[in-house]
């Protein structure tokens, strides 16, 4: 009795070779959709995006007033670690912003500078890192020195018995910091390649036409019986030549 077959009842196994194999034969638009992908990310950055400048003052913070104190010992720098977190509040507090922005004259308020300002602490010091962002580097330099010198002065009236003082000010910046055209071009062409990636296995699952008998074997459990040749190719004796027994050409 001959059991009926239903294709849509039978499982297709879904081979990592054949997903490589279908990527490969469209590398061509792997390649072009990367080129894309460079590209659009190159003019999005140079043409959309606005270069920004940092300039960087750095602050030494201890929790003495004495500056010239010999001897310091390890709860002195326990403590001056510690309180360079509350300098770290105070350097973006709206009072300090506040006087910076008189510093530097009627264009700048607190509001405004409080985007452009950012701290840091370099681990197990005393110092505390003032860090200006800004579109002229020029600006991003004033701020910067302005910024250090009031959190200078204004630190030990605020946190009493603590002293504050500027190790370096702050250098006119040669080059932008962001953005980074390296990092962008590459996501853009990462981007392209996998959009063009994902469309060639999304065409590959959907193309549900037999291409040749590893198709059949795969999605039916029967023996190939036999198969058409390709005459084209067997007169160029590529594919599918047939030979005779005595191992002449048939005729």
């Amino acid at each position: 009795m001959n059991e009926k077959i239903n294709e849509k009842d039978v499982g297709v196994e879904l081979k990592l070779q054949d997903l490589l194999m279908a990527c490969l034969r469209k590398w061509k638009l792997i390649a072009i959709c990367v080129l894309i992908g460079c590209t659009i990310a190159w003019g999005v950055t140079f043409f959309c995006m606005t270069p920004m400048y940092r300039a960087t003052a750095s602050v030494y913070v201890n929790n003495t007033a004495d500056a010239n104190k010999q001897g310091l010992t390890s709860s002195d720098v326990s403590a001056s670690i510690f309180l360079i977190k509350s300098y770290q509040v105070l350097a973006e507090s709206d009072q300090i912003l506040t006087e910076t922005a008189q510093k530097l004259g009627d264009s700048y308020t607190a509001l405004s500078l409080s985007g452009t300002v950012s701290t840091t602490h370099i681990d197990n010091t005393m110092i505390l890192i003032l860090n200006v962002s800004h579109s002229d580097p020029y600006e991003a330099e004033r701020i910067a020195n302005a910024l250090a010198i009031t959190l200078e002065n204004k630190g030990p009236e605020l946190f009493k018995g603590t002293f504050a003082r500027v190790i370096d000010t702050a250098s006119v910046p040669t080059s932008p910091y962001s953005p980074n055209y390296t990092t962008n071009i590459l996501t853009g062409a990462a981007a392209g390649a996998l959009l063009a990636i994902l469309y060639a296995v999304i065409a590959f699952m959907k193309d549900t036409r037999i291409k040749d008998e590893n198709d059949l074997t795969d999605m039916f459990n029967l023996p190939i019986l036999g198969r058409i040749p390709n005459f084209n190719d067997a007169v160029t004796g590529t594919r599918y030549a047939e030979t005779d027994d005595e191992g002449g050409e048939d005729q």
